[in-house]
């Protein structure tokens, strides 16, 4: 009996032992095989994320700069195209500019005088504070590209020529520009693949720092791509890297982000200093590579199929004890995921606290100007499918901060926006106040504040003016509705900016030369 259980265990000992060696054999050769097909695979995607990607950035960047030179090329028409008549009046300008912009396929096309007044289609305004190129000291001699960021607006790319020989009202025109959203030129260049892969694009300066501010892949959009990469590139790729950019060359990098392999191509986008990226997702690369490496992989089907068939009859024995395993397992699991739960449910809370901080203006406590640009999508999505129903803007401004800052210090000057906070808050009771900046404030006008917007700004001018008068806090504000047409939130905030600055004007003409000024209690 014992010899024969002692027989029985050695044949069992050899058939564990012969089955582990064909496991081992044939594994061996599927792995093999397998890391052939792998290679192969490498090296095809490597030609191919080469080529493609070459001639795409290659492609997209000549498109950037094609679209800046036709951009230059339509203001210097619309500029041959100034007559005399236009220069008659501001409506007649007015007038030449909607046609231009029509004529020429111009956006936001304006032009500017020697005191640096902006005239665009719809509205005038001071230009200075709004423009690099119209900064205190700069002189624009020939074309210049450069970058602006509007109140509540997506950033711009701002294209400006010289105007010579051109009189308007007495004063000479010195300039004219057109501003392109960013985000719509990006969006024209990122593209989806049938399979759910992305190539994506966005612009940079040579610096490394995000012209469009918006997120690239894993790369976030506030963040350096230069240093965004420097943890996953070896010293010599990242320097070569930060070379091209710099010099403004072209090249490619491979680098790998959280376990997905991605590559990346950059190239300059000519008369600028900016680089434009393409991001191609390493499914995009196998899906281009699939024809070359099918054949490969075939070959290693057999090999997998033969070492799963003896990988079932090897572990089939040790079914039973693996059942019992995972049932143990699984109460355990069963206790980690009451146990995830709850930490879940914590940090959903601890979430909350931190996003109602973000929402909140610390010095006002009304909303922020980050809550501002949350609102904007889901208006603006309402805008385009047509149920907007009804919308209104009121855009203010504190008058005098400056003054009290420099006069009485900068904790005066809070408990000044403060007051000046309240006078809106208090009129305005039943739509969402944000503050968008030093002195500024934004209301979503809704319910009742919409039907009696009239009113009640009558109402908050008849108080600012007696606080004119008295050297109380002083809020210019203007108003404007959605419109027909209107597809962005900045539609409607732009009218009631610029008649927000007409007011500001009004009260200071109002105040006279003399004005009362404010003072701390």
């Amino acid at each position: 009996m014992t010899r024969a259980v002692d027989d029985k265990h050695t044949f069992m000992t050899r058939i564990f032992v012969g089955a582990l060696v064909a496991m081992a054999v044939i594994l061996g050769m599927t792995l093999w095989t397998v890391n052939a097909a792998r290679t192969a695979a490498d090296n095809a995607g490597d030609k191919v994320s080469e080529f493609y990607l070459e001639e795409l950035a290659g492609r997209r960047s000549q498109a950037m700069a094609e679209l800046i030179v036709t951009e230059f090329k339509q203001m210097e028409r619309a500029i041959s195209l100034m007559a005399p008549e236009d220069l008659a009046s501001q409506e007649s300008l007015r007038t030449f500019i909607g046609r231009v912009e029509t004529l020429c396929d111009l956006d936001l096309f304006a032009v500017v005088d020697e005191d640096d007044v902006v005239y665009a289609r719809y509205a005038t305004y001071m230009g200075g504070s709004r423009y690099d190129f119209l900064q205190e000291g700069r002189e624009l001699t020939d074309r210049l590209v450069s970058t602006t960021s509007l109140y509540g607006a997506n950033k711009q790319i701002c294209l400006a020529v010289p105007i010579a020989d051109r009189v308007f009202m007495g004063k000479n025109l010195k300039a004219c520009f057109v501003q392109v959203d960013i985000d719509d030129i990006i969006s024209t260049l990122t593209f989806n693949d049938e399979d759910g892969g992305e190539t994506s694009c966005c612009i940079y300066y040579k610096n490394g720092e995000n012209l469009a501010q918006m997120g690239f892949g894993p790369i976030g959009a506030s963040e350096n791509i230069l240093n965004a990469l420097k943890g996953h590139l070896d010293v010599n790729e990242w320097r070569r890297l930060q070379e091209n950019f710099e010099r403004g060359g072209r090249g490619e990098v491979r680098f790998t982000y959280e376990g997905a392999t991605e590559t990346l191509y950059y190239a300059p986008v000519e008369d600028t200093n900016w680089m434009l990226a393409v991001l191609i997702s390493d499914s995009l690369i196998r899906d281009q590579i699939r024809d070359v490496s099918d054949d490969v992989l075939a070959q290693s089907t057999i090999q997998i199929m033969v070492t799963l068939a003896v990988l079932l009859i090897y572990f089939g024995g040790l079914l039973i004890r693996m059942r019992r395993i995972s049932n143990t397992m699984l109460e355990e699991e069963r206790e980690h995921s009451r146990h995830a739960g709850e930490r879940a449910e914590r940090s959903e809370q601890e979430l909350g606290v931190v996003k109602e901080i973000a929402y909140r203006d610390a010095l006002t406590g009304v909303k922020s100007k980050y809550a501002y640009t949350e609102e904007e999508p889901a208006i603006e999505e309402s805008m385009r499918d047509g149920s907007i129903g009804e919308l209104g803007i009121l855009v203010c401004d504190v008058n005098n901060l400056k003054y009290v800052n420099d006069t009485f210090g900068h904790s005066a000057g809070d408990e000044y926006i403060r007051t000046a906070c309240k006078l809106v808050c208090d009129l305005y009771d039943h739509s969402p106040v944000f503050r968008i900046g030093g002195d500024e404030f934004v209301v979503i006008l809704r319910g009742e504040d919409y039907i009696h917007r009239h009113e009640i700004l009558a109402e908050l001018n008849r108080i600012v003016e007696e606080n004119n008068q008295r050297g109380e806090v002083v809020v210019a504000a203007g108003m404007a509705e959605y419109e027909p047409g209107d597809m962005r939130l900045h539609d409607v905030f732009y009218r009631a900016d610029k008649r927000m600055y007409d007011r500001k004007a009004q009260l200071k003409e109002l105040a006279g030369e003399n004005p009362r000024t404010w003072a701390p209690r």
